[in-house]
């Protein structure tokens, strides 16, 4: 553990933070990027600093999904038999958080489906952030502990992760409540 520790502590943060918004485009998980932030940078500024690395990322996943890869992702999913998704404007604010806390949703796929139903940019983002940032906080705080071996620090991180988890759980039920059709007698 020692030996991983170092490795990412010796990892260039401005690389961390680049991969961070860039590498979850593709695909790749971003909570393992949270936990190495949190080791190489702490939790204070681990934290403040994947703040602005996942604002970009939303932002960059969003636009490349309503105006740069719109089209070859649109022809894709026609051969497919698909079209890409249309959220009516008033129900916007409602899709965004219900996707958002959806569990096992992948972050890009989130930014993706987002920019491809071009919800309105000022709204995804101010729903988007503050829920994914919940995540990266408790991640980052993760990494943190592990670097420290602080088994407290360790045990409130994970317990802000259950809480996250708990909230997230706790809202999606609400939502698809608020979702389901009325029972008809």
């Amino acid at each position: 553990m020692q030996e991983v520790l170092s490795v990412v502590e010796a990892l260039p943060l401005a690389g961390l933070l680049a991969a961070q918004v860039l590498l979850p485009l593709l695909g790749v998980p971003v909570s393992p990027l949270w936990i190495a932030t949190g080791i190489n940078a702490g939790a204070g500024w681990g934290g403040l600093l994947s703040a602005g690395a996942l604002a970009l990322n939303q932002t960059l996943g969003y636009w490349l999904a309503r105006k740069w890869l719109r089209r070859p992702i649109e022809s894709w999913l026609r051969a497919h038999g698909k079209s890409a998704p249309h959220i009516p404007e008033a129900e916007e604010s409602l899709w965004i958080l219900l996707l958002r806390v959806t569990p096992g949703v992948p972050l890009f796929v989130q930014n993706y489906l987002l920019g491809l139903a071009q919800v309105r940019f000022d709204r995804y983002l101010a729903i988007s952030f503050p829920v994914q940032l919940a995540y990266a906080v408790a991640f980052v705080s993760l990494g943190h502990a592990f670097k420290d071996s602080n088994v407290w620090r360790g045990m409130l991180a994970v317990s802000g992760l259950a809480a996250v988890a708990v909230a997230v759980l706790l809202v999606r039920r609400h939502l698809d409540r608020k979702l389901r059709p009325p029972v008809q007698e």
